[in-house]
């Protein structure tokens, strides 16, 4: 039965790193739409992965991260696969996090850049498009 289970969510592991792969192509090739719809995926994929692992096997492998903390070699163990992939998930999931947030900081850097060298129309025009209260010029629709 925890057989079963090992291979089912080595499976569902193997699809969520799968997604991270394409995510991380994505975000090299800066296709941010394509990594929106990416994180839509991940996101569900994650929660497929979360509803196949049972309460049985996440104390086993709680019981088996003790094990390798403590030296013991794992390489014959049933489960070894399954934290090797889960290891490799995590690996891509930070890679793709620290890729994610480099982009974020571009575009910061490039909004501040932007509005650094706009007019200052932003200031003299409220959202309605109507003049500020204080602001200098002319509103909209006066000559």
């Amino acid at each position: 039965m925890l057989d079963e289970q090992i291979q089912q969510v080595c499976e569902q592991t193997r699809l969520f790193i799968q997604v991270l792969l394409d995510e991380q192509s994505a975000l090299t090739a800066s296709e941010m739409d394509a990594v929106i719809l990416l994180t839509e995926k991940k996101l569900s994929q994650a929660d497929a992965l979360e509803k196949a692992t049972t309460p049985a096997l996440f104390q086993a492998l709680k019981e088996l991260r003790i094990k390798i903390n403590q030296g013991e070699r794992i390489d014959d163990h049933p489960l070894s696969e399954l934290i090797r992939l889960l290891e490799e998930a995590n690996r891509l999931n930070h890679i793709n996090g620290v890729m994610i947030e480099q982009h974020m900081r571009h575009i910061r850097l490039a909004m501040s850049h932007l509005d650094s060298i706009t007019p200052t129309v932003r200031q003299l025009y409220g959202k309605d498009g109507l003049g500020e209260r204080g602001s200098i010029g002319r509103s909209l629709g006066s000559a």
